[in-house]
């Protein structure tokens, strides 16, 4: 009995001994890890600015990071790091450069758990490179068999678009005086997660009094709330830019941009 008690003791000195090494370690090591990791970020965003001679870490009021890349005093660039949840456990990691015409510059996939073969195809050179260039993700085919990771990289970049777009390629958009449109029934187009969004929208007496989805490419299932929701929220309130569906973001917001340009069409 005592000879047993003694190996008990034993073994929680063992185990108290170790596990205080262990935090001391961790402690000591942890913000060498956290530099290590800030410089790699730091390096990445870098790279994704083409041009950049220096870049500056910015916060915004909505609390989303990201660079902001200079020459001289020109804005040349942004970038962004951004998740999106594929088919993998954990989030795919991705840093997008923007450019100062607000093209995607740079696509870089910093970490992902996808498949491998399958979903880890999305960080070939060949997949990502469809994406430089372009300033929306809508004309970008995915990988076959590989739909979701594909899916998870197009809404990654189309946030960075939607955040770094503004601060590098600000746009003045005109208001939308409804009152000013002539009766009639308009066409329109914008741009969802997979595809254009086509809509009608019939205006009568200064008033939107019916809009329609007349095609997308959408996955039906998800972005039939936003089809249903987002023209029902502009007729009763008599506004454009109304609150996005949750769960269907981009069919939301292409939705929107599709109601704006037949509109835009019509005071032209």
């Amino acid at each position: 009995m005592k000879s047993s008690l003694k190996l008990g003791l034993i073994l929680m000195i063992i185990c108290a001994v170790a596990g205080g090494g262990l935090a001391a370690v961790y402690a000591m090591t942890k913000p060498v890890i956290e530099r290590r990791e800030k410089e790699d970020l730091l390096n990445a965003a870098k790279a994704a600015i083409p041009g950049a001679e220096l870049i500056q870490e910015v916060t915004d009021e909505k609390g989303n990071t990201f660079w902001i890349g200079k020459a001289g005093e020109e804005v040349v660039g942004a970038a962004m790091r951004v998740s999106a949840s594929g088919f993998g456990q954990s989030p795919i990691q991705m840093m997008v450069g923007v450019d100062k015409e607000g093209k995607i510059a740079s696509l870089t996939i910093l970490s992902l758990s996808e498949t491998p073969g399958i979903g880890s195809r999305v960080k070939d050179p060949a997949f990502l490179q469809r994406f430089i260039g372009k300033k929306d993700t809508s004309g970008v085919d995915g990988i076959s068999g590989a739909t979701v990771s594909s899916s998870a990289v197009k809404a990654g970049v189309n946030q960075a678009l939607e955040i770094l777009t503004p601060v590098v390629a600000p746009s003045e958009e005109r208001p939308i005086d409804l009152a000013s449109i002539p009766d009639g029934t308009y066409k329109g187009t914008g741009n969802g997660l997979f595809g254009p969004i086509e809509v009608s929208v019939t205006v009568s007496g200064g008033k939107v009094t019916k809009i329609e989805v007349i095609s997308h490419s959408d996955t039906p299932d998800i972005a039939s709330q936003a089809v249903k929701g987002v023209p029902k929220s502009m007729i009763e309130s008599q506004k454009v830019d109304v609150d996005v569906v949750s769960g269907a973001t981009f069919t939301s917001k292409g939705i929107i941009q599709a109601v704006k340009d037949a509109l835009s069409k019509a005071t032209k």
